[in-house]
């Protein structure tokens, strides 16, 4: 998304060490592996995101991991069948400790011009389409990840384009909910 540098600043991979190659546009890269969160939040202590790809069977116990880390604000949840009795208990946690989990079961979001977590806005084809490379004014939040890659074309096409957009997850218990978006929403910068 318009960077310079990549910004994920480690891979997670328990019984893991060392460094795995990857490609950044035509250049490759190595991003740091580590066995453990919290070898990861230690090594890393900017990093305030946690992307969780465990399985639904893992995630919820991982994402509570990541959630007792003081540097983690954020928990994204792509696995979807979570169950619901650990999916509330997560939900319980981070409210009672200013964080905030997006899913289970989403495709994850994007900031325009910033960044972009899971598979959120699709491919690279679809990211130039609707300009998702350059923000603007208006902020998405849909229950649906396939939608909100519908509507981030139907945005594009129709206003001046995406400032940010949330998929909060399909499941039962959301980690977050469109009103809690929506109203973050009232802080967004009006300078475009």
């Amino acid at each position: 998304m318009r960077r310079e540098t990549p910004s994920v600043a480690g891979i997670i991979n328990p019984g893991s060490e060392g460094f795995q190659k990857l490609f950044f546009g035509q250049e490759e890269i190595a991003i740091p592996v580590h066995a453990a969160i919290e070898a990861a939040c230690a090594a890393h202590p900017t990093a305030d995101v946690f992307i969780n790809f465990a399985s639904f069977r893992s995630a919820a116990a991982s994402s509570m991991a990541a959630l007792k880390q003081p540097t983690i604000k954020v928990v994204v949840i792509i696995a979807e069948g979570v169950p619901e009795s650990d999916t509330k208990h997560l939900i319980a946690y981070a409210r009672t400790n200013n964080k905030v989990v997006i899913g289970p079961a989403t495709v994850g979001g994007i900031q325009a011009g910033a960044f972009k977590i899971g598979d959120t806005a699709g491919t690279i084809d679809n990211i130039i389409q609707c300009k998702l490379y350059r923000p603007r004014s208006v902020g998405f939040v849909s229950k649906s990840g396939g939608m909100s890659n519908e509507m981030y074309n139907t945005v594009a096409g129709v206003t001046d384009g995406i400032y940010k957009g949330i998929a909060i997850g399909g499941d039962v218990f959301p980690g977050s909910t469109l009103s809690d978006h929506t109203l973050r929403f009232n802080n967004i910068p009006q300078d475009f």
